[in-house]
């Protein structure tokens, strides 16, 4: 997409504005190439980013792109699995979170869906590179699992263009947990959070509401059996 096409596209909407951005040290070469600006650098100096906007990925960022992302107002969205399963790099959550920067988690590939696994892949990945613990966490004695669900709850909401938490006239949009779930035990407050996120080898969703509709119960999507036949029917007409 050209700086034109760009510039209409946005000018389309007043809803929320997604791009992809410096997933890849490759594209960050080619940007400056082209531009002499890296991916980022270039969007905030020449896109208006703001509050509407989600940057997906935004890996590569020296410290003065994270500073400016961050005091933006847009979202930076994560897809901690797929950047892992490609090898793309780590994004530089810690110094984007002391700039007060917004952050929701997604997937743009199918490798694995999994909310929990999204949010664990984020922490350990910043660990590593800290070579510390609870490196998300706001402080000692603060709840990593509940620091990241939150963050990641009110970043995804804003690059929806929606509200999240409860409220009369809001969608239902509800997760249940099974607190009987072993890794649950004897659970309560952010510490589930934590077990779920951290701590679980099986899935403990039990329960899933989208928009009033229960689309998971007793942890299985209600038509799981007519998905996973159209898959399989699927997949063989594709490797036939």
């Amino acid at each position: 997409m050209t700086p034109d096409e760009l510039a209409a596209v946005v000018a389309l909407t007043e809803g929320p504005v997604h791009t992809h951005a410096a997933e890849q040290v490759k594209e960050v070469e080619d940007c400056l190439a082209w531009s002499g600006a890296r991916p980022v650098e270039w969007l905030l100096d020449n896109a208006a980013v703001d509050d509407r906007w989600c940057l997906v990925h935004a890996t590569h960022m020296t410290p003065d792109e994270t500073r400016g992302l961050a005091a933006s107002g847009a979202v930076a969205g994560l897809c901690p699995v797929t950047e892992a399963n490609l090898g793309d790099g780590v994004f530089p959550t810690r110094d984007y979170l002391r700039h007060g920067g917004a952050l929701g988690v997604g997937t743009d590939s199918n490798v694995l869906i999994d909310a929990a696994a999204e949010l664990r892949g984020l922490e350990y990945a910043q660990r590593l590179v800290a070579r510390a613990r609870n490196v998300t966490a706001p402080g000692a004695g603060r709840s990593t699992g509940a620091t990241l669900f939150q963050a990641a709850l009110a970043g995804g909401a804003q690059a929806l263009g929606a509200q999240a938490g409860l409220r009369v006239g809001a969608p239902a949009d509800l997760v249940a947990l099974d607190l009987d779930h072993p890794s649950l035990a004897g659970r309560g407050g952010d510490a589930i959070l934590d077990a779920w996120i951290f701590a679980c080898r099986d899935n403990p969703v039990s329960a899933v509401w989208r928009r009033g509709r229960q689309v998971v119960a007793d942890g299985r999507h209600v038509a799981r059996d007519a998905i996973v036949a159209r898959y399989r029917e699927t997949l063989a007409r594709i490797t036939a």
